[in-house]
């Protein structure tokens, strides 16, 4: 997989990383108090306070976040840090599309990249992240060599440490390499490279909740499956049916006041899945919605037109690209593969469009091809 920089490349990074600063310094700050935007919505800086006095006992969130935050110190240092990450998102984004420096533009002015950097939250990394993981997948699949599974695996270990949605996806990968004539010992190579690093996390979760196992971090997923599928509000987490879900969550709260975070997740999940199978049609009614609304539609619907119309053009050329690049090598049966894994995991639990992102760098890997004749790709 050759990765010469070309200077249509370094025009995109140069791109990504001054409009980026320039949202973080300049137009953030000017808007932040019109829009009624929150940094910190998620109290990540909380979370990073404890890693700093050493009283780090929190598993409600992964560890590769708040460590970042805690590294970083200021929030104005974590954003910045954060405009570099998402520039180098351009170069794996270039990289995935077989060097064509039309993807990497495609990231570099993707307008929910750059707004995802100004505040303090695990979204942007989590694209990083990820690119970097699905690369050295990529090449494993193509070279097959035993140490790029591992490799693959250390990296698929460090993406669950920061949003641990991907602890399954290994399943999948399975499904694929057998397809591929891929040795199921790769896989296993692959799976052994994410235990070897999951597990001594695992294994403090174990021990500063006194027993209870959690492979990552419980990521309040209870609670806000319980509210991505309460039927009466049709899963929506703002509008007018806010305060229903709220007075739901608080009645079940109440009803175990002596439970434990992990224990509370659970019984959430119990009461998500009660909820789904009171009205098995209704359900299925939200999961579609919610598919729709992990593309186009944002928690607090600021931006609604805006996300459509942005969200259409990028999933068109996405379109386009998959037409013209068929039929589709293993790189684009991955990409594809990992996009439907994360839309569906979200379609079960709770969607918006920031939980898009991060498979957006893929998206604009594919849609690539649609500035082609037809797909070819540079080995």
């Amino acid at each position: 997989m050759q990765t010469t920089v070309s200077h249509p490349l370094l025009i995109c990074l140069a791109l990504a990383l001054v409009v980026r600063l320039a949202f973080v310094f300049v137009v953030f700050p000017a808007i932040a108090p019109r829009m009624h935007l929150r940094e910190d919505g998620d109290a990540y800086g909380q979370i990073a306070e404890a890693v700093r006095e050493g009283e780090y006992v929190d598993v409600t969130r992964g560890p590769v976040y708040p460590v970042f935050l805690a590294v970083c110190g200021a929030p104005m240092v974590a954003k910045v840090v954060q405009a570099l990450l998402d520039t180098m998102t351009v170069w794996l984004v270039f990289v995935l599309a077989g060097r064509r420096w039309e993807a990497a533009a495609l990231w570099a002015v993707y307008p929910f990249a750059i707004w995802r950097v100004a505040f303090i939250g695990k979204e942007t990394m989590t694209a990083f992240l990820l690119a970097g993981y699905v690369c050295v997948q990529v090449a494993a699949f193509r070279g097959r060599r035993a140490w790029l599974w591992l490799a693959a695996g250390g990296l698929l270990a460090v993406v669950n440490l920061c949003k641990p949605t991907f602890l399954a996806w290994p399943v999948l990968v399975l499904a694929l390499a057998y397809l591929h004539r891929v040795p199921l010992s790769r896989v296993a190579m692959l799976v052994a490279g994410m235990v070897m690093l999951v597990a001594p996390w695992t294994y403090r979760n174990y021990v500063v909740t006194h027993g209870a196992f959690v492979p990552v971090a419980t990521e309040r997923g209870g609670v806000t499956t319980f509210i991505g599928n309460y039927q009466p509000t049709l899963g929506l987490w703002e509008g007018p049916g806010k305060s229903e879900w709220m007075l739901a969550v608080q009645e079940i709260e109440s009803g175990h006041p002596g439970a434990s975070v992990v224990e509370l997740d659970r019984i959430f999940y119990r009461a998500a899945w009660e909820e789904m199978a009171r009205d098995p049609l209704k359900a299925v009614e939200i999961c579609a919605r919610k598919c729709v609304r992990f593309w186009f539609e944002s928690a607090a619907r600021r931006i609604g037109i805006g996300a459509v119309l942005v969200q259409a053009v990028f999933l068109g050329l996405l379109g386009i690209g998959l037409r013209r690049g068929w039929p589709w090598d293993v790189d684009s049966v991955l990409a594809l593969t990992l996009i439907a894994y994360v839309m569906l995991v979200h379609a079960l639990s709770y969607a918006d469009l920031r939980f898009s992102l991060a498979v957006m760098p893929l998206v604009c890997a594919l849609a690539a091809s649609a500035f082609h004749a037809r797909a070819r790709r540079t080995e």
